[in-house]
């Protein structure tokens, strides 16, 4: 099993997938019902690790400008 918890295991990955997306668990579409009624335009968002999602992008497109991306591989931030 993948040791998710080293950001080399992560490192390694994102190379090796350069240009390919990946959404771990749910996309912004399948959240958005429940984003909305917790979220304002002007609410800072963080998104731990943010991975290659498209998420933020999502977000930020949907006028949600204050977002912030940390992840543990510094190859994809």
């Amino acid at each position: 099993m993948p040791n998710y918890g080293d950001p080399k295991y992560w490192d390694k990955r994102y190379s090796e997938n350069e240009g390919s997306m990946f959404d771990w668990l749910e996309d912004y579409r399948s959240l958005k019902p429940l984003l909305k009624d917790l979220l304002k335009p002007e609410s800072k968002i963080l998104v731990l690790g943010c991975g290659n999602a498209e998420f933020s992008e999502d977000l930020y497109d949907d006028g949600y400008h204050f977002i912030y991306n940390i992840d543990i591989s510094s190859v994809v931030i």
